[in-house]
């Protein structure tokens, strides 16, 4: 993984790293390590191989392990103390977890959390194992929060395509080995506070729909005090399909004070009124709220750069609203 590459990924990301070796392996975690450095950010890895190991890997490239384990800003625990901890896969468990964490990482005075997972340990039987699908989009949640990141390490020679492909669908974005290295995250998801809601940026389709889905569920439950309508951000969302067009229509339908949509495109518009939503300006909560005269755009949702400035741009604290970490 280019550390150009890696140092474009921003806290809120959450991405699913595939390798064909563990040179491949190895060099996103150490620069994930630099880029911590850089960044004063908490370091956790849950490690698939022994502590000696990673210590070498990280001593071999360049990487200050002894500093960075006395300063307290590099933590190691091993898949039995994080994934495993309950002597199963419980992902309720995990994810509850990761707010403790984040909340340890801010006391401390970190910038951010950033965080490296092995995956490998769920290549094999592991009890629970089949409801990681689940954890990887339901996880989204936390890291929409704009305080954490994560990469997601999973080995292309033990994995089948097909449950990759699932999992990969559950992240946000996804890096290959065969990626440009022009190369940045597809979509950001990130919760802001003033307004509250969530603001969208790059692009939404088959390979990240189940990050969208699981974040656009909780909205309810993750603003149980709003109050007033949820905004959805839409202004930096360069494309999305159908079937994202359906689900932003039922989160706004879900959430019981109703969703306003702000930056909507015109395609945009057109695609969330095939799926039932009328765009037309709203006036009191409870409804779904719309884009409005006021809050629609007339670029088109078409482009898509994959490689290009786009999502990798939107995510640096501009735009309407501010990200909840930053309250």
């Amino acid at each position: 993984m280019d550390p150009l590459v890696i140092d474009r990924l921003r806290p809120g990301d959450h991405v699913c790293v595939t390798y064909d070796d563990d040179d491949q392996r190895r060099a996103a975690l150490v620069g994930s390590a630099f880029a911590g450095v850089r960044h004063h950010q908490k370091l956790l890895y849950f490690a698939g191989e022994p502590l000696a190991t990673v210590f070498a890997d990280l001593e071999a490239g360049g990487v200050d392990v002894r500093r960075l384990l006395d300063a307290g800003q590099f933590q190691v625990r091993s898949i039995a103390e994080g994934y495993l901890a309950a002597g199963r896969f419980e992902p309720e468990a995990v994810i509850g977890g990761w707010a403790r964490e984040i909340d340890n990482a801010r006391d401390l005075g970190y910038a951010g959390l950033r965080v490296i997972g092995d995956m490998t340990w769920a290549a094999g039987e592991v009890p629970g194992g089949e409801r990681l699908e689940w954890y990887e989009a339901e996880v989204n949640r936390v890291f929409a929060g704009g305080f954490a990141m994560a990469l997601c390490q999973y080995d292309r020679r033990l994995f089948a395509p097909d449950r990759l492909r699932r999992l990969s669908a559950a992240h946000p974005s996804a890096f290959t080995p065969n990626a440009s290295f022009m190369w940045r995250p597809l979509l950001r998801i990130l919760r802001t506070a003033d307004p509250p809601g969530v603001r969208l940026m790059g692009e939404v389709d088959a390979s990240n729909r189940g990050a969208l889905a699981a974040t656009l569920a909780g909205l309810a439950e993750d603003f149980p005090d709003a109050g007033v309508p949820l905004t959805l951000d839409v202004e930096r969302l360069r494309f999305a399909d159908a079937a994202a067009a359906r689900m932003l229509v039922q989160a706004a339908d879900a959430v019981p004070a109703g969703v306003r949509f702000t930056g909507c495109s015109l395609p945009l518009v057109r695609l969330l009124k095939l799926a039932g939503f009328d765009p037309r300006p709203v006036g009191g909560p409870g409804l779904r709220g719309g884009a409005g005269s006021g809050h629609m755009k007339s670029s088109a949702l078409g482009s898509r750069g994959r490689d290009g400035p786009g999502a990798g741009e939107a995510a640096d604290g501009a735009g309407e609203g501010r990200p909840e970490a930053l309250r």
